[in-house]
């Protein structure tokens, strides 16, 4: 595909509404980005490239990575940061919006989690940007939230490396909607730059952090969901593939999934969900990889549907519904949904 084509393909991706966020040369911001949670770790510098290049041909321009991937894994601390920083090299860096996440702490450090002390940040900025080979980040994630500070005295922090330089834009990853209204309330009132995005587990797969084990992640729920409704700003979806939880209940049944996704998904809800979708596949041929981008990417609020980057075959296939602006499901078909989350 040419650097033309190309151009022309994005301009046919939904742009965000409500948010001004937009690569260094100004281009919109497609609404899939590419997870890349293994990438030079569990899939090769080679094969990480062939699937960021696939990524881009596509349409999409936003990655999605964090300094903290693969850290549980031998030589996989920082592994996704460098294998992008090397694709990134050869890349035309404005064209690219690259996200990044710090100040996270391993389990056990306090009850959220995060560490947003000035000197721990301040080191996974400088180690991201040197392992990304850039001088700045699009959008800096803070992984999790850190409860010793003030939503005030985060804002200024963050504005500051904004000021030098080194980030254009930040969100907050697994932070509560009330805690992101605060913060934008202290940056409208001191015209600062306000929390631009917010990260969390969201997707057609319904689960809880008693369900993950880990209370310092944010699910979507009735309460957050309403709170986006009305925050209008975009919703980022982690975890948005329910790590294949319905493609193999559906095809194989609960005993062939992973005791972590069963943990985590095996539920009355999603069994629901899974069963629903069952009925609808035996009248039409239904794409599931596509449903839980549709779920996402058709929400009452701007959303950024965060896709697995590890299956070549099935990011063509959501990529090219993406372009097709497909509607697998009709209106009517959603609404019927078990257990849907209301405006």
């Amino acid at each position: 595909m040419t650097e033309k084509e190309n151009k022309n393909v994005k301009t046919h991706l939904e742009i965000l509404s409500g948010t001004q966020m937009v690569t260094a040369d100004g281009s919109a911001i497609s609404d899939i980005a590419l997870g890349t949670l293994y990438f030079g770790s569990r899939i090769s510098q080679l094969e990480s490239e062939r699937l960021l290049d696939l990524f881009f041909d596509g349409g999409g321009n936003q990655i999605d990575t964090a300094r903290c991937y693969a850290d549980w894994l031998k030589d996989g601390a920082g592994a996704s940061e460098k294998t992008i920083g090397r694709w990134l090299s050869s890349q035309r860096r404005e064209s690219v919006f690259l996200g990044t996440k710090g100040g996270i702490m391993p389990r056990g450090y306090n009850a959220t989690r995060g560490n947003l002390e000035e000197e721990h940040l301040e080191k996974d900025l400088s180690a991201s940007l040197a392992a990304l080979r850039t001088e700045y980040i699009d959008l800096y994630w803070l992984h999790r939230d850190d409860l010793r500070y003030t939503a005030g005295e985060i804002v200024e922090r963050m504005n500051r490396w904004i000021q030098q330089g080194k980030i254009r834009y930040y969100g907050v990853s697994n932070w509560s909607a009330e805690r992101i209204q605060e913060a934008n309330a202290y940056a409208r009132a001191h015209r600062l730059q306000g929390i631009g995005a917010s990260q969390i587990q969201y997707g057609l797969g319904v689960c809880t952090p008693t369900d993950w084990g880990d209370e310092s992640i944010v699910c979507m729920n009735q309460k957050e969901y309403e709170a986006y409704c009305r925050l209008q700003i975009p919703v980022y979806s982690y975890s948005a593939q329910a790590e294949g939880y319905f493609s193999i209940y559906l095809q194989k049944g609960h005993e062939a999934l992973q005791a972590d996704t069963r943990k985590k998904y095996d539920t009355a809800v999603n069994r629901r969900r899974a069963e629903y979708l069952a009925r609808l596949m035996k009248k039409r041929e239904i794409s599931l990889s596509w449903v839980m981008a549709e779920y996402v990417l058709r929400s009452p609020f701007p959303a950024v549907f965060i896709m697995g980057g590890s299956n070549a075959a099935r990011m063509q296939e959501i990529m090219q519904l993406r372009r097709e602006h497909t509607k697998q499901l009709t209106d009517a078909e959603w609404a019927q949904l078990p257990c849907c989350f209301v405006r």
